[in-house]
């Protein structure tokens, strides 16, 4: 999978500040050269401004694919990421586009800063699209990836798009459906209510019903750990998760530190915003925010509640489309599994129920293909059916 390092350069032979770093990047087979000692390499190659570099693998090995403009062509160049060398070399005469006027344009830091006001997170590109006058930037926050578009002249915001961020998982390691939902089951009991693989974590997300009480596990796909167990039981919500790396004073931790506001009064706050019900509270250590999603007669609110100042900030909301209740002439989740499997033989790695449509959507693998079906939720028919080559 390609990461963008570094983006654009405005004036200059090489100008790579003010945009994500690589310094450093420590990897399994070691460190590599960072976005400006590779942006350098480039240029002692060829002469022209370095406008992307792209980080990849190719064959095992990962190297840098870097752009360069000159006064007259453009050159696509290949670099072993590690030692710099010239691996390939392209090159194509262009007419370079000036339609940009660099003395007019915010500049890329105050594009930057413009679209974190927006959205708190990482900067992963930021460049200038000369054609068309504006700034791209894309930024990272909690599994989401925010892509911006920004005026070059007035600053303002044209386009924002949000959009969750998918890795693909080697499905092929992973411990199955079942046997996540067997060991959430083993763990409190009940009935499972949904389950489904994250790709772009690597778990399997289940969530149990048992008697008045709603528990959502996190189970590692591969080796079938416990990662995160949340109970719900009415307005309160107690969370056991198990950290990464140990808390190190820097990111304020609910349980041991007295400078942050307590969810109690996260919650308390969130209402004062919007007047409803409380449907799930949690901390997110990473962030240093409270995550309160609020229901109204209408809508579904996310409301991020900082764990130290107690300002509330709505990310989303979402109108409520209200079905009627009739889970109870459902097949169930074994009887779905058992059909999906009578059409297509492998292991089962998404199962969900689209409630609205009243189908649940199965995806399934053996290896070499990738089945998904939609089964009708109350007759067991099977209402559509796709295989194609998994994309690993």
């Amino acid at each position: 999978m390609k990461k963008m390092i570094t983006a654009i350069a405005l004036t200059g032979s090489l100008a790579v500040t003010g945009v994500v770093a690589a310094a450093g990047i420590q990897n399994n087979a070691g460190k590599i050269l960072s976005s400006e000692e590779i942006s350098k390499k480039a240029l002692s190659y060829v002469k022209g401004t370095v406008y992307k570099v792209e980080l990849d693998k190719e064959k095992g090995v990962q190297v840098y694919e870097i752009d360069v403009r000159g006064k007259s062509k453009e050159y696509e160049l290949t670099l072993d990421a590690k030692t710099g060398k010239l691996l390939e070399k392209k090159t194509e005469t262009t007419k370079v586009s000036n339609t940009v006027n660099n003395k007019n344009v915010i500049g890329l830091a105050k594009a930057k800063e413009i679209a974190l006001k927006s959205v708190k997170g990482s900067v992963k590109k930021a460049k200038l699209d000369r054609e068309d006058g504006i700034y791209e930037i894309e930024i990272i926050r909690a599994g989401y990836e925010y892509d911006f578009d920004i005026n070059a002249y007035s600053g303002k915001i044209v386009k924002k798009e949000k959009e969750k961020i998918s890795k693909k998982v080697e499905t092929g390691k992973v411990i199955g459906l079942e046997k996540a939902k067997q060991i959430a089951l083993n763990n409190v009991g009940g009935t499972v209510q949904k389950a489904k693989l994250d790709k772009s974590d690597g778990v399997y997300e289940i969530e149990i019903i048992n008697g008045t009480t709603e528990y959502e596990f996190e189970i590692h796909a591969k080796t079938g750990e416990i990662l995160k167990k949340e109970s719900e039981v009415a307005d309160d919500v107690i969370t056991t998760t198990k950290p990464s790396t140990p808390n190190t004073g820097n990111t304020a931790n609910p349980s041991t530190s007295n400078k942050v506001i307590g969810i109690a009064k996260a919650k308390e706050i969130a209402l004062q915003s919007v007047n409803g019900t409380v449907k799930k509270a949690k901390y997110d250590q990473e962030d240093g925010v409270y995550e309160i999603e609020i229901l109204t007669a209408d809508y579904e609110y996310e409301i991020d509640v900082d764990a130290v100042t107690g300002k509330a900030t709505i990310t989303d909301k979402e109108r409520i489309t209200k079905t009627p209740n009739t889970t109870t002439s459902y097949i169930g989740e074994q009887k779905a599994s058992q059909i999906a499997l009578t059409k297509a033989k492998g292991t089962i790695t998404k199962m969900e129920l689209d409630e609205e449509d009243g189908v649940y959507e199965i995806e399934v693998k053996d290896g070499v293909y990738e089945y998904e079906l939609e089964i009708d939720a109350k007759t067991g028919a099977i209402l559509d059916f796709e295989k194609e080559y998994e994309d690993d």
